[in-house]
């Protein structure tokens, strides 16, 4: 097959730390369907991976246009939450298969506010929206935004919270779970330890995967019910705090960086998953052999 991965932050030349990690996380995909045998392709305004083959693009504009027109089987997008839904209809509008999240999905988890309300709603343990009557802390942080982007930890409520949500701040180990979701089914591929920077303003730096927990099943548990709540399809990684409850803080309906860290410990193929929750079925479970650690500001040796 001819598969499209498009990453916004190499299409668009994203500066710093954006493009490092999507580079990484682009070669990280392309290198395992090449491993499969199919054919890769990925917009660019020039960085390459060393691996698929690249189409230069001149910006946002030309990447529109390509998600739309292009002629592939089958495609990947990888962008910020605010951004994956357009994108993604865009994709499905043309006749290239969609390798992830509905549009729908994806619009519900770039929604905070909404997402964790349909937490709420389906029973799933979350960190609950604050308001004038709770005591502090509190995190505070967009409604609309990617990971740890302009989150604040807070004693006192601000009279106004402008384009920002508040949560309660609940203590615990930051933790995600990688996995892969098709239909009813879903398949944990690993629990990870976040290396996060609270004196940054909760800066994700980056993460040991897998992280082993004596608490992993009440975790996968959680991010189950999670997925199921919001009908994820495809790759995604959920974010949790773990302390008297694993509580799902963010979810990224999209490859994330943890899968650099999952490619070198996991014996199946990334690819090979992604497609058989499109095409066929899931395993009942994935082999995982030893640990990797990574940092953000070194994702460039993942990056062919």
């Amino acid at each position: 097959m001819k598969i499209l991965i498009a990453e916004y932050a190499v299409a668009t030349g994203m500066p710093g730390t954006y493009l490092v990690e999507g580079r990484a996380m682009l070669s990280t995909l392309a290198r395992s369907f090449e491993r499969l045998g199919h054919q890769v392709i990925y917009p660019t305004v020039g960085p390459t991976i060393g691996a698929g083959e690249g189409i230069h693009i001149r910006g946002e504009e030309d990447f529109e246009d390509l998600l739309e027109y292009l002629e592939a089987t089958a495609g990947l997008v990888i962008a910020p939450d605010e951004l994956l839904p357009g994108f993604l209809e865009l994709l499905e509008d043309g006749n290239t298969i969609n390798l992830g999240c509905s549009p729908a999905a994806a619009r519900l988890c770039a929604d905070k506010l909404a997402c964790t309300h349909r937490f709420e709603e389906e029973g799933v343990p979350v960190a609950e929206i604050a308001d004038s009557n709770d005591d502090g802390p509190f995190v505070l942080k967009p409604r609309f935004g990617c990971g740890s982007e302009r989150m604040e930890l807070v004693e006192t409520l601000p009279e106004n919270l402008g384009d920002r949500i508040a949560t309660k701040y609940h203590p615990g180990e930051a933790l995600s779970v990688s996995l892969i979701a098709s239909g009813d089914r879903v398949l944990p591929l690993t629990v990870n330890k976040q290396l996060v920077s609270v004196e940054s303003g909760f800066e994700y730096v980056g993460g040991i995967v897998p992280h082993h927990s004596d608490r992993e099943e009440e975790i996968l548990q959680v991010a189950k019910m999670a997925a199921l709540a919001l009908d994820l399809r495809g790759y995604a990684g959920i974010d949790l705090v773990v302390g008297d409850l694993p509580r799902v803080v963010d979810v990224n309906p999209r490859p994330t960086t943890s899968i650099v860290g999952i490619s070198k410990v996991m014996r199946e193929e990334l690819a090979d998953l992604i497609l058989r929750a499109r095409f066929s079925s899931l395993p009942e479970r994935v082999t995982v052999e030893g640990v990797c650690e990574f940092r953000k500001d070194q994702l460039e040796i993942f990056s062919g």
